[in-house]
């Protein structure tokens, strides 16, 4: 077997197991909210108290966990679409799913001790490392992808001051993946954001700490909205392998 092809297996077993982690942090996380015993509920009162303290709250932080989680995913998948990636790559990449593994357990942490600052903390910054992981795995995977992209900043800014108007159309890859990547720079740094602002309100409200994070949902639509007309590539001078790569990154964030 060849190494390149010895190495496209071993990515492919790589992106069959990050999705498997995924599969089961997202099952488990329901897993971690618990159902009272009859010796814990004995009168209607005692429901009431349970409905309000405990389970509506941790209904919430539940939905908000699995997005993040399937958040994550979707990054995942989009980074996988790139055609060079190293071990370094894969290595942050599981040293990313460790993390992603943590996530019930900080979701069950958040559930019972929901107003503690710290818990509060140890959940936003959970989830602030992994996004600066996915950061810096999509600032290597340019790097090995598109290295001339680099060399080329001058002629990338002229080309986009003077297209500016007709939607970032390029006339080769180079000069298009600067709008296709900076829109999946942006997807990234959506959980950066509310994580970050998330740690700052754990300090004000719980309850705002936690609604922080709907922020990613909202900026991810408001991202795919804003940047979808400016990630066009009609009339653009690529090759097959590079229109496959676009045509895969457009799908991945887009559905096209």
């Amino acid at each position: 077997m060849a190494k390149d092809d010895f190495f496209k297996g071993l990515t492919d077993r790589h992106a069959a197991v990050t999705d498997g982690v995924f599969a089961i942090a997202m099952t488990i996380l329901v897993l971690e909210i618990a159902v009272p015993t009859i010796t814990d509920i004995s009168s209607g009162v005692a429901l009431n108290g349970y409905f309000i303290d405990y389970l509506a709250p941790s209904i919430l932080i539940y939905f908000i966990s699995f997005y993040l989680v399937y958040n994550f995913w979707e990054n995942t998948v989009i980074l996988f679409n790139f055609e060079k990636i190293s071990y370094t790559i894969l290595t942050l990449n599981m040293l990313t799913m460790a993390a992603v593994c943590l996530i019930p357990f900080a979701t069950g942490f958040f559930f019972k001790f929901y107003n503690y600052i710290n818990v509060n903390m140890f959940f936003s910054l959970l989830i602030l490392v992994i996004s600066l992981l996915y950061i810096l795995i999509f600032i290597l995977l340019i790097r090995n992808n598109f290295k001339d992209y680099f060399s080329k900043k001058d002629e990338i800014k002229s080309a986009i001051k003077d297209t500016r108007d007709e939607g970032m159309e390029f006339p080769n890859l180079k000069l298009y993946l600067r709008g296709v990547t900076l829109t999946l720079f942006y997807l990234l740094l959506a959980p950066v954001i509310s994580s970050v602002l998330s740690i700052v309100l754990a300090f004000v409200s719980p309850l705002l700490s936690v609604l922080s994070f709907l922020l990613t949902l909202i900026l991810v639509f408001v991202i795919r909205i804003k940047r979808i007309s400016k990630d066009k590539f009609e009339n653009v001078n690529l090759n097959d392998a590079e229109k496959e790569f676009v045509s895969n990154i457009r799908k991945s964030i887009y559905g096209e």
